[in-house]
């Protein structure tokens, strides 16, 4: 009975550790590389949200050792890393909270990317925007960990399979302004070009003036130009008004001018050209 006993006691001990506790043991776990004791952790976690919690660790760190990889040249283990990611299908698969698992699936994507696996990289990619189709903030964050490991043509790919392209434009407005002011202007300008609303094309015009602003005052005149030319097209006339007050008043700031409200007001009721 003693040792029946001691089953029993280590069975009640491992059903009073919190998930909390599964967390912290997944982390410490993954600090020290153990990534399949990590996996197998997974599975005692019962809550959606911790069991994403515990996957996005385990994307990001097997992604971190993954790059340090490729930049040392010790790439002689990718079959067995690969594996590794396909096992995690199953269990991303299985949480039904679409934020979460668009999420987690971008990651995948990146992964199967970096590995060389590009037919589950764009399953994996495919489904991730399908499932984010009326989320622009989880498009931007599938997007911009495509652009940060230099997964540009795959970044292209993914905005090419929104239903609706104006749903992308807060998206390409941020990654315009991030790229302007990184100095590469000309892929900067190529996002501008994407954008379809005029209201959100101005705007990201107008950012890249202010950042221009601190550089080239001439240069950033320039392209206020061309977000007043391109505000003119802004059909809602109260949000015409509210971006041509905006490039107004930055463009009296760059000539060292106080604002005046007469040119805006004239511009409030114009119609679009």
């Amino acid at each position: 009975m003693g040792k029946l006993d001691e089953f029993f006691k280590s069975l009640s001990e491992r059903k009073k550790k919190s998930e909390l506790d599964v967390l912290e043991e997944i982390e410490d776990a993954l600090r020290m590389g153990e990534i399949d004791r990590a996996i197998e952790l997974t599975g005692e976690l019962e809550s959606e949200s911790n069991l994403f919690l515990a996957l996005r660790m385990l994307l990001r760190s097997i992604l971190e050792r993954l790059r340090k990889a490729r930049e040392e040249g010790e790439l002689d283990d990718l079959g067995r890393m690969t594996e590794r990611v396909k096992e995690l299908i199953p269990t991303v698969n299985s949480l039904l909270n679409p934020r979460y698992r668009a999420l987690l699936l971008g990651d995948l994507a990146v992964l199967f990317y970096l590995l060389n696996d590009e037919l589950n990289g764009d399953i994996a990619l495919r489904t991730a925007i399908n499932l984010a189709r009326d989320s622009a903030d989880i498009i931007r964050d599938i997007l911009m960990e495509l652009i940060n490991s230099g997964l540009l043509r795959k970044a292209g790919y993914a905005m090419k399979m929104v239903r609706e392209p104006e749903k992308l434009d807060v998206v390409l407005v941020h990654l315009a302004e991030m790229f302007y002011r990184a100095g590469d202007v000309e892929k900067a300008r190529l996002i501008t070009e994407h954008i379809s609303s005029a209201f959100h094309r101005a705007m990201a015009l107008y950012y890249l003036a202010e950042i221009e602003g601190d550089r080239n005052r001439e240069e950033a005149l320039r392209i206020l130009e061309a977000a007043f030319k391109t505000a003119e097209d802004i059909e809602d006339p109260e949000a015409r008004f509210e971006v041509m007050l905006k490039l107004y008043d930055l463009k009296h700031s760059l000539l060292g001018q106080s604002l005046s409200l007469k040119d805006v007001l004239s511009k409030r009721e114009a119609p679009p050209q």
